[in-house]
This record gives structure tokens, C-alpha cells and sequence, in this order.
């Protein structure tokens, strides 16, 4: 009996699938990305659109739902992002029998522009669109289940299990034992009642975003959920870090500066910034290690897990000197 993980739905599949939108003549369907979904855009004679195929065990059918309902709530407050489009039948979701189950689909518009760059004034951008986003969410009452919420277990518990189930025979023991303290320090500060918690949108950086005529637009809400603000906020910072080094103090605080313009930021939360950092370092190894079926085990090398644990022990060593 032959297994299938994770299939990749063909093009002319996703063209016909279209036919049960209301959309305009589709000229074309080109597969645009792989990773935890499949993602195609659909060229039509008026308008782009995205196709996104979720894939079978990542999000369940209610947490898909969890994720429309949450982009639907922003926009009708004033939030600009990709929004879900309604088959004929009024219903978000498309099923797609694949060879490994049932797969859901779902019909985004397209978000015109280009991925802004890192500079000071788009961080200022990106800063308060996030505050927008958190501003507009705040009495967000989901009427179906995420299954999960970005909390301790989330972010770090169930993440560094993964890390030591799958990865545990390429650490050495410092690596294991620094794993653990990192984990120990964020939970404690995460444990304060004090934290802000609402609306999350989880992967707000620049990779997730369309500049148009000098107007951002949100896209991916894939990673969302309710958890903790200071962490929706420190995932702008973790990519300065890993991506944008040289710029990352100057446009951190022009990001920040940008946020508080809108909302301010708790002592709190301010506090917990950096440790959030540390979270997302380790929610996102947790990740590449739960899903081979994307990245594989090539990854899996001395290199980089020296600079993964050479990153936590710069977090760890900041948490001390504080």
C-alpha cells in the first residue's frame, strides 16, 4: 500500500476548481509556492486571485474557518488584507479528494503591488498597520475553534518536544540543556498576567505583505490565532534579525515608533519583547522539524544547528544581563 503525505494538486485541477467561483474569464493558473499549503494564482481578464490548497493535517476544517472569520471581522473594521472569496454556493470552502485525504481549498483576492523592502519608513508602516490590526481585532469573538492558541504550549512546550523527538540525536548535550533553560526563561515571563492577549495575526513581517501606491496590504493570515500581542509583535523583530541584520536597530525602532503611533505597548509587554524573539526561534525550529514532508532532513546539519543554538545563546545570555 502506497502512502501519500502530501500531494501537489495540478494546475488544470485548480483551473476547473475556479469554475465554481463567480469570477471573471481565467486566462491562466500557474503554481506560484510550496510549503506548509500549496499556493497557485489564478490570471483572470480582469483581476489576479490566489488559490491556496491547505494541506491534510495542518489546519482542519474549523481552523480554516477560524482564519476567514478573523479577515472578514478586520476588514469590515477597516483592515486591509487578501479576503476569502465565496463559491456560488455562498460557502468559503472548497474539498479536494487527494490521494492523502480530504484537502480544503479557498479563493483569496489578490494583494496588487510588490513585497516591500526593509527600510526605516516601511518598518513605520508595517509598525502601525500591526497596531491597526490589533486596534480592530480587539472584540473579535470567533464562532468556530482555532484548536489551538499562541500560548506557552504552542510556542514553546510542544515545539521543544518535537526539537529533541526528531532532531534530539544531532544536539549535543549543551544544545539540549540550553534548549531547555531558553524554554524555562520565556515561560516564566510568558506566566505574567500583565501580557496583553487578543487577535494575533502570528507572521506580520515584510514577506507577508504587498506595497501599492504607498498602501500595505496584509496577506498569509495562516499562522494566526488568539495568544499573546507581545509576541505578534516580536515576530517583526525576529526577522530583522535573521534577514536584515545590518538594519536591524534603526528599523526596529522605526517599527516600534510606528505601533505606539496607534497603540501603545505596555511595560509588560515591552519587557517580554526579546523573550518573544526567543519563542519564535523556537516555534519555527519546532515547525521545520515536524514537517519533512516540506523541507526534508537536509537542513539537518552541525551548521545550522550551531546557528540556531548560537542565537538562543546570544537570547538567553541578554536575558541574564537584564
Amino acid at each position: 500500500m502506497i502512502h501519500i503525505k502530501h500531494s501537489l494538486i495540478g494546475e488544470k485541477t485548480i483551473q476547473d476548481l475556479s469554475h465554481d467561483y463567480d469570477l471573471p474569464e481565467v486566462t491562466e493558473c500557474l503554481f506560484l509556492a510550496r510549503g506548509l499549503n500549496d499556493t497557485y494564482v489564478l490570471k483572470t481578464v480582469e483581476d489576479n486571485y490566489i488559490f491556496r490548497v491547505y494541506r491534510k493535517g495542518w489546519r482542519e476544517e474549523d481552523a480554516i474557518l477560524f482564519e476567514l472569520e478573523a479577515i472578514e471581522f478586520a476588514q469590515h473594521e477597516g483592515i486591509h488584507s487578501s479576503i476569502p472569496v465565496k463559491r456560488k454556493d455562498g460557502q468559503h470552502l472548497t474539498k479536494i479528494e487527494a490521494p492523502e485525504g480530504t484537502r480544503f481549498g479557498v479563493m483569496f483576492t489578490y494583494s496588487k503591488g510588490e513585497r516591500p523592502e526593509i527600510t526605516e519608513e516601511n518598518s513605520g508602516r508595517i509598525g502601525r498597520a500591526l497596531a491597526n490590526l490589533h486596534n480592530a481585532t480587539d472584540k473579535f469573538k470567533p464562532s468556530t475553534s482555532r484548536g489551538y492558541e499562541l500560548n506557552v504550549n504552542h510556542l514553546l512546550k510542544a515545539p521543544a518536544a518535537i526539537i529533541m523527538k526528531r532532531l534530539g540525536h544531532a544536539l549535543t548535550e549543551e544544545q539540549e540543556t540550553l534548549l531547555h533553560e531558553a524554554v524555562s526563561k520565556v515561560k516564566e515571563v510568558a506566566e505574567n498576567k500583565e501580557l496583553s492577549y487578543g487577535f494575533c495575526h502570528g507572521d506580520f513581517h515584510n514577506f507577508n505583505f504587498h506595497l501599492h501606491d504607498g498602501n500595505l496590504e496584509a496577506f498569509d493570515y495562516d499562522c494566526c490565532g488568539i495568544g499573546y500581542r507581545a509576541y505578534d509583535i516580536a515576530v517583526f523583530w525576529w526577522n530583522l534579525k535573521n534577514n536584515y541584520p545590518q538594519q536591524e536597530k534603526t528599523c526596529w525602532r522605526s517599527f516600534l515608533n510606528g505601533y505606539e503611533s496607534v497603540r501603545k505597548i505596555n511595560e509588560h509587554d515591552k519587557k517580554a519583547l526579546p523573550y518573544f524573539v526567543a519563542a519564535r526561534r523556537i516555534w519555527f525550529m519546532g515547525i521545520l522539524a515536524a514537517n519533512e514532508d516540506v523541507w526534508g532532513r537536509a537542513w539537518i546539519n552541525g551548521q545550522n544547528m550551531n546557528h540556531f543554538f548560537g542565537q538562543l545563546a546570544s537570547d538567553v545570555k541578554y536575558f541574564e544581563e537584564q
